[in-house]
Parts: C-alpha cells; sequence; structure tokens
C-alpha cells in the first residue's frame, strides 16, 4: 500500500519522488526513536503504571513517575505521525476517494488511543511506513517514462531551398509544402508525398512492418520510417506536431495520464472494509446505549459500550493488511525479477492476474524482425543468388546469404536496382534476382509466381527462365507457440494479434502460432482503437516491442514489452518488462501474478475472519475487561500469521520456464 496515492501510474516528478522517499525515512526514524523513549521510561516505571490507563490522571503519583512523561511522548509521537496518514488521506479526498485506507488507519488507531493502547496505535502507523517503503523498494522505476521516444524523433531536417541549396533545420520550424531530402540511413523527420527517387524504407517503428516497403514518386511517406537505400526528394504535407512519430508521442501522453487513474487492491479494498467496520461499531455503540435506557455510568451503561465500540475499532485495525499486503506483493515482485520478469508496482501485478484477453504485437515479439530463408533451395542455385546479394545490404537478400555457408562465386558488372533487384555476372551469365516486375523488365519469360503469404524473390537468368523462388519470412521466436499455449493453461480467454503488417503475411503467422484472431495493416491509433474496443468488455493485456507500440501499451490495462530488442520507448512506457525476449516469461509472470494475488486474498479473508470472530464476542460481552487483549492478539497475532504467510511466495518454483539458480 502505497503513500503515493499515484505510484503506481502517475508520473510523479523526480524531486517531488525524492521528498517523499526523505519523508518516509524521517517519520520513520523519529517515530521509531520516541516510541523507544516512551517504552524505555514506561518499563523502568513502577510496574503498576507500565499498562498506561486514563484513570492513573487523577493519580497525583502516576502524574509524577516516569510512566507520565512516556505517556506524553507517546502521545507527540502519535500526533507526529499521524500527520503523514492526514495528509494523504486529505490528499485521496480531494481526489474523490473519500473513503480510503488511510481513513480506516486514523480511525482505527484514534480508536486504539482513545482505550489506552498507545502502542498499538504508533505501531500500526509505522507498520504502514514500512510497508510503503518495502513496495517503493521493490517497484522503483524510472521517472524518465518517455525518454526513450526522444531518442527515436528525428533531430533536424535537410530543406531544399529555391536556389538548389540544402539548410539543416528544426522539423518544427520547416513550413508546410516545403522539399526535403532524405538520405540513406536517415528517419524521415515529416509525413510527405515523394517527389523523386525510388528506394525501400524500414517501417517497423511506425507500424510494425516486418518487410521494408518500396517507395517511390507520388506515394505517401511517414515519419519515424528509415530510409534505407537511395536518396528521397519529399514535399512535406502537415507540420512537423501533426506528423505520425509526434502523434505517437502525443498519445503516450495522453494514455499515461489517463492509466494514473487506475486504483490498487488496497484502495478498492478499504473502500468497502472502513465504512463497514466503522459502522459497526457506531452501530454496536448505539444499540448498547439504547438497551441501557441511555444510562452512561455502570457496568452495561454507555461508557462501557463505548469501551466495547472503541474495541471493536482496534481489532479491525488493519495492522495485519498495511503490512502483509505489501509484503506478499513485495515477495511477488522480487521473485519475477528473480526470473528475468520486472514488474514496476502492485498494481501492473494485479492486472496481469486478472487479464482476460492478451493482444500481441508482431514484428519483433511473435517474430524475431529477422528474415529467413523458408523453402529448400538446391546448393549450387543458392550458391548463385547467394553471390548476388552479398553484395547488396537489403533485409531480405541477408536471408539468402545467411542460409548459404559456402564460399561466394565471384561476380562481374552487379548493379542494384531500387525497388526492383540486382544484377550481376556470374561465370558468364548474367543473372537477375529481385520481384516478379523486374524480372519481367529483364526478359523473363513465362513467370509464375510461388504461392505463399510471405514475400518472394526470384532467380533468373536475363532473358531467359526463371530458375528459383526463393520465398522469405520473417522468423518466428522460438517459443512463441508454446507461450501462447501456456496462456491459455493460465485462464487467458483469448490471444489476439494486432499488426501493421500485410494481411496475408499476419494470418500465416497467426496461423502458426495458435492466436485465437489477428488485425492486420494497422496504424498505432488504428491498433490503440482496436485495443479500447475490447477494453470496454475485458480487462487486457498488450505485449509489444516497438516504438509504435507505446501507446497501446500505455492504454491497456497491462502493457508487457520485450526488453531484450524491445525500444526505450517501449520499455518505459510498459508496465511489465520481459528481460530476455522469451516470450513464455508472459505466462510465467502470469502464474506468478496468480499466486501472487491467492496469496494476498488468502491473507486478507483469514485477518478478517478472525478480526470478524472477536468483534462478535466483544460486542456481546464474552470478552469483559480482556476485549483490548483480544483486541491486540486479534491484531499483532494475525499479522504475524500473515507475514509469513505472505512471505511463502519466496519459495515459488515455476513451471515454464528452468528455475533460476540460486547465488
Amino acid at each position: 500500500m502505497s503513500c503515493k496515492a499515484c505510484h503506481d501510474g502517475c508520473p510523479l516528478d523526480e524531486k517531488e519522488e525524492r521528498k517523499e522517499k526523505i519523508l518516509h525515512f524521517v517519520f520513520l526514524g523519529v517515530g521509531v526513536l520516541l516510541l523507544i523513549l516512551a517504552l524505555v521510561l514506561n518499563k523502568v516505571d513502577d510496574p503498576r503504571y507500565q499498562e498506561i490507563e486514563w484513570s492513573f490522571f487523577s493519580d497525583p503519583a502516576f502524574l509524577s513517575s516516569l510512566s507520565f512523561p512516556a505517556f506524553l511522548i507517546y502521545t507527540i509521537d502519535y500526533a507526529f505521525l499521524s500527520f503523514i496518514l492526514i495528509k494523504n488521506m486529505i490528499r485521496e479526498i480531494r481526489e474523490g476517494n473519500y473513503i480510503n485506507e488511510f481513513t480506516l488507519m486514523f480511525l482505527a488507531t484514534l480508536g486504539a488511543y482513545a482505550i489506552g493502547e498507545f502502542l498499538e496505535s504508533i505501531l500500526v502507523v509505522l507498520f504502514n511506513i514500512v510497508g510503503e517503503m518495502l513496495e517503493d523498494y521493490a517497484t522503483e522505476r524510472s521517472k524518465k517514462s518517455i525518454q526513450g521516444l526522444v531518442n527515436d524523433i528525428p533531430l533536424h531536417a535537410h530543406v531544399v531551398t529555391k536556389d538548389g541549396s540544402i539548410v539543416e533545420k528544426n522539423p518544427e520550424e520547416v513550413e508546410v509544402g516545403s522539399l526535403l531530402e532524405v538520405r540513406p540511413g536517415e528517419k524521415v523527420s515529416i509525413d510527405g508525398i515523394v517527389v523523386s527517387g525510388r528506394s525501400s524504407l524500414d517501417m517497423s517503428s511506425i507500424n510494425g512492418e516486418s518487410l521494408p516497403r518500396e517507395i517511390q514518386e507520388g506515394e505517401k511517406i511517414y515519419s519515424g520510417s528509415v530510409n534505407l537505400s537511395c536518396v528521397l526528394s519529399i514535399r512535406t504535407e502537415k507540420p512537423y506536431q501533426d506528423s505520425t512519430l509526434s502523434r505517437i508521442l502525443t498519445l503516450v501522453q495522453q494514455e499515461q495520464e489517463k492509466k494514473a487513474k487506475s486504483e490498487k487492491f488496497i484502495t478498492r479494498f478499504s473502500k468497502v472494509y472502513t465504512p463497514i467496520v466503522v459502522l459497526i461499531a457506531l452501530f454496536v455503540f448505539l444499540l448498547g446505549y439504547g438497551l441501557s435506557g441511555f444510562v452512561w455510568e455502570g457496568a452495561s451503561g454507555g461508557q462501557a459500550w463505548l469501551y466495547r465500540s472503541l474495541s471493536i475499532l482496534l481489532i479491525s485495525c488493519p495492522c495485519a493488511l498495511v503490512i502483509s499486503v505489501p509484503i506478499s506483493f513485495f515477495a511477488g515482485i522480487g521473485v519475477a525479477s528473480r526470473i528475468g520478469v520486472l514488474i514496476k508496482g502492485s498494481l501492473p501485478l494485479e492486472n496481469i492476474a486478472r487479464a482476460n484477453t492478451i493482444f500481441f504485437d508482431k514484428t519483433g515479439t511473435l517474430t524475431r524482425g529477422n528474415f529467413v530463408l523458408k523453402n529448400e533451395v538446391e546448393p549450387s542455385i543458392l550458391a548463385i543468388a547467394a553471390s548476388l546479394e552479398a553484395k547488396s545490404t537489403h533485409p531480405l537478400g541477408k536471408a539468402i546469404t545467411d542460409a548459404y555457408d559456402g564460399r561466394t562465386l565471384p561476380v562481374q558488372d552487379f548493379q542494384n536496382v531500387p525497388g526492383g533487384g540486382i544484377r550481376g555476372t556470374i561465370e558468364g551469365e548474367t543473372y537477375v534476382l529481385g520481384s516478379k516486375a523486374f524480372l519481367l523488365q529483364n526478359g523473363v519469360q513465362d513467370y509464375e509466381e510461388a504461392k505463399t503469404p510471405y514475400k518472394v524473390l526470384a532467380l533468373a537468368k536475363e532473358g531467359g527462365e526463371k530458375i528459383q523462388d526463393f520465398i522469405v519470412a520473417d522468423e518466428i521466436k522460438e517459443g512463441a507457440k508454446e507461450a501462447l499455449q501456456d496462456l491459455k493453461k493460465e485462464k487467458v480467454e483469448k490471444t489476439l494479434m494486432l499488426s501493421g503488417d500485410d494481411d496475408r503475411i499476419a494470418q500465416a503467422v497467426a496461423k502458426e502460432v495458435g492466436l485465437d484472431g489477428y488485425r492486420a495493416g494497422l496504424l498505432p491509433d488504428e491498433k490503440l482503437q482496436a485495443l479500447k474496443e475490447e477494453m470496454k468488455r475485458k480487462k487486457v493485456g498488450f505485449v509489444g516491442d516497438g516504438i509504435n507500440d507505446s501507446p497501446s501499451l500505455l492504454a491497456s490495462d497491462v502493457g508487457i514489452s520485450m526488453g531484450g530488442l524491445g525500444s526505450d520507448a517501449a520499455i518505459e512506457a510498459s508496465d511489465i518488462v520481459i528481460m530476455d525476449d522469451n516470450l513464455r516469461k508472459v505466462a510465467e509472470g502470469r502464474r506468478l501474478a496468480r499466486r501472487t494475488m491467492l496469496n494476498v486474498i488468502v491473507g486478507v479473508s483469514f485477518a478478517i475472519f478472525v478480526k470478524v470472530l472477536i468483534m462478535v464476542l466483544v460486542a456481546l460481552g464474552y470478552g469483559g475487561s480482556y476485549a483490548m487483549i483480544l483486541g491486540t492478539l486479534s491484531d499483532t497475532g494475525v499479522m504475524a500469521l500473515c507475514v509469513l504467510h505472505s512471505m511463502s511466495l519466496l519459495l515459488y518454483r515455476t513451471k515454464y520456464i528452468p528455475q533460476p539458480k540460486k547465488k
């Protein structure tokens, strides 16, 4: 249970967070020191006064004893520590949470103080601070939030002036209709139309599309795309702030603000628990006082019933909850980090446990973003193709060179035609390798393209017949199929894919890994819309790795990024990071989260059962003069058992991945 209401989503600035941490240390340190001083003074004094009661104040001997300054120190300590409860309670009320965990703690500790349980009232607040510090330690996260995006935004644009010279400008200063030059290896800074040039674009950071897109004159080009081969001239058609990459940044900021409003388990629980125990205590007092004929004095008068009511508040004191619930989350998050799953707080842990539907990005998440040759090719033909592609830098060609492990053949008269293919002479024969259109342009006859959803490159002799098709596809990640099966075992109802890639490719990947469904050809805002449609019906998780996934990672109930190869933006935007790209850890993380939530619910249910039982005994008068002792046992005793139960999570053993070795 965190002192910061927005700990699991709201981006507090670093200065405020540092101040919050210092405040915790100061309150804990001063609170403990004052408590020790009061205990020492009280215990070395006359044994008659070691259990301080309000009746002692009429005894002059008590006022001159060491127990009196001990009482004053208890009071100062409680008043000092109550400041943090009242401060957080007021902040929650301002945010619309009128009944919250801090209200519960304040009322319970006030009740404990009123019936003379000074130590108990102080310990509850101290345990709360310790719980906050434990959770803060376990969920320590970077507050840079979207700094990764800044690194992915182009910092300059090459503007072509009227006299033909090139001027480097900040993209924000470029006017609509300006002519820009985009060089090989550069990111496109502003959306526009290609005026001249042909090239290949890597658009994976924008729409997740795995294959480079061939672009030519008259076609649209989006900011954030990477120009792979030739110089392009583009005419801008939007201002920088309305361009694709800037819109992604805006979406991230908007979704980050929305996510801050999520409530944690303990907040929701306290909204129900607090009014119930307060009403029970009030009802017991009013009922008993009324039955006594509204007589204040006597064994069954209003004073005795007030004592019972305050004892009920003491029994309801959430000591067991304020320490055992954070310890459960602390243990769960700690175990997760040990298996390579970084969970950024208790709320993401709770949400992954409750998610009914998990969406996946395709490129870099279910696939490696690394192209491989899918079909078998005769070694002598593969040698020719690999020798030609060895002189090219095209990512599809790399799939062919990676599949060949022999020595390449010498190539003469090599030519790379952007957007088409390559040509070269080997041992006196001129070969062409590329798309269907490129082969037809080079006189290849009777071309029949292979029936496949994947990208096809074809090899032929110039002016002759096709020799061989090379089917190239993005490689499915090892364990992707098993990971989806694991999620089904962990009661995930649906696994779906959102991709910016071609529909045929997305369909083939979805079928191969065993997804329940998919949507293809989506831009980041379209992915976001599809996600939100499902969120109206279900608790939703999203697994992604790219810049384009950042808005969806933030908007989903729980965003999960692939940390090994994922972008900084995705890692910062996500709630959970899979540190080594092992997809099976998504299911393992969910299994651990479900175990953690079960641990929390069992602990809370046990604590409530014991407290209700003792409340009934006290309300019916069975506690007698031992009501306070029963209250203390129901709190500190139950707390000890709940803490031990919470720490049992440290014995967690993995199911879907190897058990990590102890260091």
